[in-house]
């Protein structure tokens, strides 16, 4: 994956998923943690965030609700990634 479309501010897109539909899309999105908790006070539910680089659109990974989540995906182990992806 090239990380080339990461800048430092709000370098993230986040497709929020419940039930396998689509919830809501956030273009700007500077801090994954910060974000799901701001869904969580929204009482926005959610199965799965998937996230991407949003200078280029390129998918970067995927979060299930509950899994442990940094500021920023880290990029050794970044989320959970598909095949074709």
């Amino acid at each position: 994956m090239n990380y080339e479309g990461l800048k430092g501010k709000n370098d993230y897109s986040v497709t929020v998923f419940f039930d396998g539909k689509k919830r809501l899309f956030t273009e700007y999105v500077h801090n994954i943690y910060s974000y799901t908790q701001w869904l969580k006070k929204q009482s926005i539910e959610w199965n799965y965030i998937l996230v991407y680089i949003r200078r280029t659109r390129g998918v970067l990974c995927y979060y299930k609700n509950g899994d442990f989540l940094h500021k920023f995906p880290d990029y050794e182990i970044k989320g959970r990634v598909k095949q074709g992806w």
